[in-house]
């Protein structure tokens, strides 16, 4: 990767889907557990990153069978037993701190053991004394060759011997969860107490949920945790890795910078790790909102205007996704300040020093305690005079950084599309998600290619409501065709034409003028220059005569070209995309949209529908014209998704349409 890249911003509403990768926190545990838990374990979902790498390296080291396959995302690991199999290894740990603290302790296992752990220079700094003084207390050693308590050294493993043991897990959860999935594997039953607080607890929840599934169950009575391992017999172990909250947490904020929406694939279910509690606090904060499709999560831009003056918010069980809101704070309309985030001083770097050291480079005042951030972003005019000139962003090698400035990168503040946030040491984000910059392009890619959806259906199935309210949260031009059948049956009618009469309804089309004006993101039919007043096309009159019109082939046709052309109507006016309703837009105007839907309802429902609409068409007898007309009959497109809306709210309609849009 080049020294530093320059991130361009987004030019439409996103409009993207996006698959994190595995957590890292769970394909570390994983891989600790199934080395502890014995015979075949199978990873699925696993992340690829140089942690990842890391923590391979460490146990093939340990004489653990590791074969990763990149490809399919898997991890695949055979062990003897809970004990290393050698007793003996040189392991460097890297920067990665859980490859760091679980080897440790997995290590310390083995009796008559003894290992040289090295690491990069950051990590000689980052806290282990806790980890090392408890497991001293169990029976290991330790020579440090620089600092006391902290890498390098090498280890004198003699097993755990058991029994009552406390840990000062103050600095990192990561202490306490190393010493929980392997106190199960002492010479006697171990009893686990902590030493003070530990900051991230939902980390530690996170180790005891998938230390259950690995048959270790842990017990907390009296103020310790005890553990006992019930070995599985049979066939290999199948392990799946959620997405990555932290990772999702970039694209959960995404919509807030560059509105619009997106999905986060396979994450509505993610329920063993802390930081998916990031979207609720965007969500309570009035920055997007959320809601589960299927398996997936979609994040939309919020329409919310009402922001209080400031915002204090709490990030330390959720520690790790503060950077992603701290580094958009210099377009919110408030000011913001995140506290309980001191331990994360002792991360890959500083992060609360270097997060500040950044934000000041776009904030107007940008404070910070030990243990807190306060920020106060420029008004708008401000910050677009700074974005006049390209700013590079130091990540001081911490992804986290560097993912995290480049959401804030994604907007658009110049307004002309040219970036002006620059990002150091990209290739930095390998730590955790190496493909993260080709995923944001995609994203960006995504939303800023013309995207057409076809939205089918009879009448009253919600194709007005739902296509509206999808085109206005992507920023699509939106289209009815309907109102063009309409203004049509309008035109002719005033002139006395009735439908009865084809030949005579083909002649005066040639002479009907149909143009196009833009109300708000909706296109709509102008005749002979002007706006007919929607009212005059939805009369009684109209309403019992548009069906007649609509089956005569030269209306068709002729109405055919002039759909067409809304596409280009779109491009030209600077849309990402159309959202066209109807009832043969998927399979006579656009047969290759993008999207094609079919809504459909009971006709009593539609029926219900229409009444409270004031309209007291026959739904049966409209059906049965749509369906029966020579050409372009109302049918459902072979492939097309077709939507029942007979027992949906409309929101729930507008969510899986938007789903399928996103997906798309």
């Amino acid at each position: 990767m080049p020294t530093e890249i320059a991130i361009k911003p987004f030019r439409f509403k996103c409009a993207s889907s996006v698959l994190p990768p595995g957590s890292k926190s769970l394909t570390n545990r994983a891989m600790i557990l199934a080395a502890l838990a014995g015979g075949r374990t199978r990873i699925e979902g696993a992340l690829f990153s140089r942690d990842t790498e890391i923590m391979a390296d460490c146990l093939a080291r340990l004489g653990y069978v590791v074969n990763l396959n990149r490809f399919e995302k898997t991890v695949e690991i055979e062990s003897p037993g809970s004990r290393p199999p050698n007793s003996c290894a040189r392991l460097h740990v890297g920067n990665a701190g859980t490859a760091a603290r679980f080897v440790t302790a997995l290590a310390a296992l083995r009796r008559g053991g003894k290992y040289r752990f090295d690491c990069d220079e950051p990590m000689r700094s980052r806290p282990m004394a806790g980890l090392i003084e408890a497991l001293e207390s169990q029976g290991a050693s330790f020579e440090f060759l620089g600092e006391k308590n902290a890498l390098p050294f090498i280890l004198k493993a003699e097993g755990l011997k058991g029994g009552d043991v406390s840990v000062d897990a103050g600095a990192s959860s990561q202490m306490l969860s190393a010493l929980l999935m392997v106190s199960a594997f002492a010479d006697s039953p171990m009893r686990v107490s902590l030493r003070g607080d530990t900051v991230s607890k939902p980390f530690v929840e996170m180790t005891l949920g998938i230390m259950s599934q690995f048959g270790v169950k842990a017990d907390f009575e009296n103020g310790a945790y005890s553990a006992a391992f019930s070995p599985s017999a049979g066939a290999e172990r199948v392990y799946c890795v959620e997405p990555d909250a932290t990772a999702a947490s970039y694209f959960i904020a995404l919509p807030a910078v560059a509105g619009g929406a997106c999905e986060i694939k396979n994450f509505a279910d993610c329920r063993l790790q802390g930081d998916a509690a990031f979207c609720g606090i965007l969500s309570k904060a009035g920055l997007i909102d959320c809601f589960a499709v299927g398996g997936s999560l979609v994040a939309e831009a919020s329409e919310r205007r009402d922001f209080p003056e400031s915002l204090e918010l709490d990030f330390n069980d959720i520690s790790d996704t503060f950077l992603t809101l701290a580094a958009i704070s210099p377009l919110l309309p408030f000011k913001l300040s995140i506290r309980g985030i001191g331990h994360t001083r002792a991360q890959e770097t500083d992060r609360v020093a270097a997060c500040a050291a950044q934000l000041r480079k776009f904030c107007a005042k940008v404070d910070e305690t030990e243990d807190s951030i306060s920020i106060t972003p420029h008004p708008p005019e401000r910050l677009a005079e700074i974005a006049q000139t390209t700013t590079l962003v130091n990540t001081y090698a911490d992804h986290r950084i560097a993912m995290s400035f480049s959401i804030l990168a994604s907007r658009d503040v110049r307004g002309d599309g040219r970036p002006w946030i620059a990002i150091e040491d990209p290739g930095c984000v390998s730590k955790t998600w190496a493909e993260f910059f080709e995923v944001l392009y995609t994203a960006r890619s995504d939303s800023g290619a013309l995207r057409v959806v076809a939205v089918d259906g009879g009448a009253a199935v919600g194709k007005s409501s739902v296509s509206k309210e999808c085109a206005r949260i992507l920023g699509y031009m939106h289209v009815d065709t309907g109102a063009h059948y309409r203004t049509v049956a309008y035109a002719l009618l005033g002139e006395g034409i009735s439908p009865g009469d084809p030949a005579l309804v083909a002649e005066r089309l040639k002479s009907v003028k149909l143009g196009t004006v833009l109300c708000g993101n909706s296109a709509r039919a102008t005749l002979d220059g002007k706006l007919v007043d929607d009212a005059l096309i939805r009369t009684e009159r109209v309403n019992s005569e548009v069906a007649k019109f609509a089956a005569i082939a030269e209306v068709r046709e002729f109405l055919k070209s002039y759909q067409r052309s809304m596409a280009d109507f779109a491009r030209s006016h600077g849309f990402a995309g159309l959202i066209m309703e109807g009832r043969d837009i998927g399979s006579v105007i656009f047969p290759d949209a993008d999207v094609r839907i079919f809504l459909d309802a009971d006709e009593q429902t539609r029926a219900a529908r229409r009444a409270r609409e004031g309209i007291a068409d026959s739904i049966g007898l409209r059906d049965a014209m749509d369906r029966s007309r020579k050409t372009a009959p109302l049918r459902c497109p072979e492939s097309a998704e077709r939507i029942d809306t007979s027992n949906m709210t409309k929101e729930e309609v507008v969510r899986l349409t938007l789903s399928l849009i996103l997906e798309s």
